[in-house]
């Protein structure tokens, strides 16, 4: 359940903190008060993005927290699987919005948006107004009816998905296959011609590298020869002014003086050591200049074999890797080709064998589905009859198709007829605002039963609704409420009445800011914010009457 509720800096709240009970808790205020920004803020907990706008001006983030308790060992389980670590069943969502990032955190790790939905639907499920739109598209009936499937029948779903995906994948495939002999004639002479080309290069790993290194040596020989050149005379003995020259004499005159002290011995051993130095240098300068020569048809072989490779690499890829590996890919699409026929025979062969796995599933699925719509027709019909539907008649019609589909083979429609001697017709057509609200809070009545989502958050499902209509609205929240954690926001003094727990949520104004404050009721004033409820604005001695005589009957219907 969720036990608290804290929100700082967002649009009108400057900063509150709310703790909710077990049972039926009931948010009330005036309109403007900020309610919905309270129910946007439980939203972002489901992943709904927040707009920067949000920030309260003046401040640099927004911050929203949740805190929830749970005690079922298999939801604890389930969120571990996230690499998150449950202690003493609590589960801390934190996000904080910033002008240009968000950070969203479970337990203190760091999440992703996604794994923060997965998680935060494991825990709550939030009701508000737009949801009712989702009974106007017929593939949410399907879904709806899933969610009463058991694990066994979950399988069947689940293998459904998967060989319906395989089934997709060998059909693509022998599509790809099945061409006309001109156009698959034209592509095995593509692919013959692409294969021998690179082929024919043998190319070797690494080649083009030292190609490279190569070319750019002959390509900028005459320069590197002729500043070596240079380097060796200057370095060398063939001139008066060359440094060997100069060394050379250099050591004779220090020669004759060397043993006249030890230091001068030294300098004359160390001008030896640069002659040696020198003289290697030298060496291998002309070894190197020597070597610099090669004859024009190698220059002209080398390009070539570079210009041949790049053109391959614009051609197959970035690298001769590349290049070969296409090479493979073409050879083993080029044989599958030219045994298309016999290939075409054994796809199809696995796409019979995946058809009949998936055949097998869907059947069981269908049945399974077909049991549960029975099911659910006699308890949405009864929970119907529970929110004011007089003479309601619902069907789960169940069809089977002949189109296979990743759900199986059938088609879910929810069906309605609202009075007597009409017909039943696809609730789309039928139901009007306040009924698709009414059907919605059926459905997740008769869900509350099987679902392990502990709290249930329900935003303004009053509208549209009054008198008897209302009543019977309220008791079926309450009942919801004997098993579940219940939130709701509610402008009905009927369902306030019902109230476990009662806030009140107000604005508050004075010279410098506006903020939305909340505050749980004690019972004396519950009663009095029931009164005002009920007369609209100020509260009256006839208002405070019916008040007290709504919240008695109110709790004679409590049944926990």
């Amino acid at each position: 359940m969720l036990q608290n509720l804290h929100v700082k800096n967002l649009a009108l709240i400057d900063e509150v903190e709310i703790t909710f009970h077990e049972h039926l808790n009931i948010l009330t205020g005036e309109t403007g008060a900020g309610k919905s920004i309270l129910i946007g803020s439980i939203e972002s907990a489901l992943g709904k993005k927040v707009s920067k706008d949000m920030i309260r001006p003046g401040e640099k983030e927004a911050v929203i927290e949740l805190l929830f308790w749970i005690d079922d060992p298999e939801l604890i389980r389930e969120i571990e699987s996230f690499d998150l670590t449950v202690e003493e069943g609590q589960v801390f969502i934190k996000r904080v919005i910033h002008e240009k990032r968000s950070i969203n955190k479970i337990n203190d790790s760091t999440v992703t948006l996604q794994t923060l939905r997965e998680v935060s639907h494991r825990l709550f499920d939030l009701h508000g107004q737009q949801e009712n739109q989702t009974l106007l598209k017929e593939k949410n009936h399907l879904t709806m009816l899933d969610h009463f499937l058991e694990e066994s029948d979950r399988k069947n779903l689940r293998e459904c998905q998967k060989t319906y995906q395989e089934y997709t994948k060998i059909s693509q495939e022998i599509e790809e296959l099945v061409m006309d002999d001109q156009k698959r004639l034209r592509e095995i002479g593509f692919l013959e011609h692409e294969i021998n080309e690179i082929e024919a290069a043998e190319l070797v790993s690494g080649e083009d590298e030292e190609l490279e290194q190569q070319y750019r040596k002959m390509l900028h020989s005459r320069e590197i020869a002729a500043a070596c050149g240079a380097a060796s005379r200057l370095t060398g003995y063939e001139e008066d002014t060359a440094i060997g020259n100069q060394l050379t004499e250099s050591i004779r005159q220090i020669q004759e003086v060397s043993h006249l002290d030890e230091k001068v011995e030294q300098f004359h051993e160390q001008l030896l050591q640069i002659e040696d130095l020198l003289g290697s240098l030298h060496q291998e300068m002309a070894d190197y200049i020597e070597d610099m020569e090669f004859d024009p048809q190698t220059f002209a072989e080398t390009e070539e074999r570079l210009n041949l490779i790049n053109s391959l690499k614009d051609k197959y890829g970035r690298t001769i890797e590349d290049v070969v590996q296409y090479a493979e890919t073409s050879a083993k699409r080029l044989e599958a080709l030219q045994n298309a026929e016999e290939q075409i025979q054994k796809l199809k062969q696995q796409r019979e064998k995946i058809r009949e796995q998936y055949h097998k599933s869907a059947v069981h699925l269908s049945a399974a589905r077909k049991k549960i719509a029975k099911m659910l027709e006699k308890e949405i019909t009864k929970a119907l009859e529970d929110l004011n539907f007089l003479s309601v008649a619902f069907k789960v019609q169940v069809t089977e198709e002949e189109t296979m589909t990743s759900d199986g083979i059938n088609r879910i429609r929810f069906l309605i007829s609202t009075n007597p001697g009409l017909p039943l017709r696809p609730v789309q057509e039928v139901a009007s605002g306040g009924e698709l609200s009414r059907i919605m809070l059926a459905m997740k009545s008769v869900l509350a039963e099987v679902d392990k989502v502990e709290t249930l958050i329900f935003d303004e499902i009053d509208t549209g609704i009054s008198g008897e209509t209302a009543n019977r609205v309220a008791k079926k929240m309450a009942v919801i409420s004997r098993k579940h954690q219940v939130i709701a926001i509610t402008h009905l003094p009927q369902i306030a009445a019902m109230a476990d727990s009662h806030y009140y949520i107000e604005k508050k104004t004075d010279q410098n800011k506006t903020a939305t404050e909340i505050r749980q009721l004690s019972e004396k004033e519950s009663l009095e914010e029931i009164s005002r409820m009920i007369s609209g604005n100020e509260r009256t001695e006839t208002s405070m009457k019916n008040a007290e005589e709504m919240k008695s009957l109110a709790n004679d219907a409590k049944l926990y």
